[in-house]
């Protein structure tokens, strides 16, 4: 993909262009890899399942940010699994508009050879951003600007982590972006590490591992899986045990519990034995023995009807993800 009249950021170039990650690895082959979760955090996925540890690869909320002059941008990357789906897509900005992707469905071949696309930026100076998909992994092989083109950093307002099950992670978004998680953090100027996985409890060992960094505010939306997969007494002790761990890992982060949305088989009777609601009520009565944390009931967030959902009846659509983040902002919106 590479001409004469472009060239390859390298590895310390990219590192400054990068959000949403807790660490940036360059492989032997050169390609690039973008992780939210630390390392520590990784093993921990790893003892747990192999299905989780796959999901803790997947580049949810990874985005490449910043200004420059080039008028053409050329992006190549290899894919691997990083959830249950198997498509993909890279949404390519210029000054806030969607101008292209780079998509397709993963298989055996793609895990293995790179693709690429090139894209038309316009003139003068503008803001480029690249949006990763959060449903697989995605390798950065080459980013390729015009060989004299200016590449400025962009600093974000805001340090947010967002803890989160399978609708944090994105399931079942087209595009990256409409995510709730993206669309929140883009809303709060924010550098956001989404630690959304699929499948995924209250996990109270997860909360006691540091990211490193002093987060503004956290977000926490698990509840749904803990409801459909646990017990009432296993639900309680881990719900609180997590909270607790939480507010000791980051004493002076403001804690955002997001209960669960809405979901198709909501009045089935679960391993839980209590209605879904009853998870909202306990979270509530967890939050008033921790400090600084505010509970946002978000059961009607999105509109309770299929089509704003998967055929599953549980994961939102692009369509249902705006609804749930227009919800969201307007009660962020009002935390101020």
């Amino acid at each position: 993909m590479s001409d004469k009249h472009m060239r390859i950021l390298d590895y310390e170039q990219i590192k400054r262009l990068v959000h949403g990650v807790a660490r940036v690895e360059e492989g032997d082959d050169g390609r690039i890899s973008f992780h939210r979760f630390t390392k520590e955090q990784q093993e921990l996925y790893k003892s747990v399942s192999d299905d989780f540890y796959v999901k803790s690869f997947s580049t949810s909320g990874v985005s490449l940010e910043f200004d420059t002059d080039s008028k053409n941008l050329g992006l190549s990357v290899s894919i691997s699994k990083g959830s249950s789906r198997g498509f993909f897509t890279h949404s390519i900005f210029v000054n806030g508009n969607r101008i292209g992707e780079l998509s397709g469905e993963i298989n055996q071949e793609l895990g293995h050879n790179p693709f690429g696309k090139q894209f038309c930026l316009g003139t003068g100076m503008k803001r480029v951003r690249i949006q990763f998909p959060w449903s697989v992994a995605s390798k950065l092989v080459a980013l390729e600007l015009d060989q004299e083109a200016a590449i400025v950093p962009i600093r974000k307002e805001r340090t947010v982590l967002m803890f989160g099950d399978s609708i944090t992670q994105g399931y079942d978004a087209y595009a990256p972006e409409h995510t709730y998680a993206v669309q929140i953090a883009d809303y709060m100027n924010a550098e956001a590490r989404n630690k959304g996985i699929g499948g995924e409890q209250f996990r109270s060992d997860l909360a006691l591992l540091d990211d490193e960094i002093k987060p503004d505010v956290i977000t926490v939306a698990y509840g749904t899986n803990d409801w459909a997969h646990s017990t009432k007494e296993v639900f309680e002790q881990s719900c609180k045990a997590f909270y607790v761990n939480l507010r000791n890992t980051y004493p002076k982060a403001r804690i955002v519990a997001l209960t669960p949305i809405w979901r198709a088989d909501i009045h089935e009777k679960k391993q839980i034995g209590v209605p879904l609601c009853y998870i909202t009520e306990y979270i509530k009565q967890v939050s008033k023995n921790i400090s600084d944390m505010i509970v946002i009931d978000c059961i009607n967030f999105v509109p309770h009807s299929p089509q704003f959902y998967q055929t599953d009846g549980l994961h939102p659509i692009d369509d249902g993800f705006r609804h749930y983040a227009k919800n969201l902002t307007i009660r962020i919106e009002g935390m101020k």
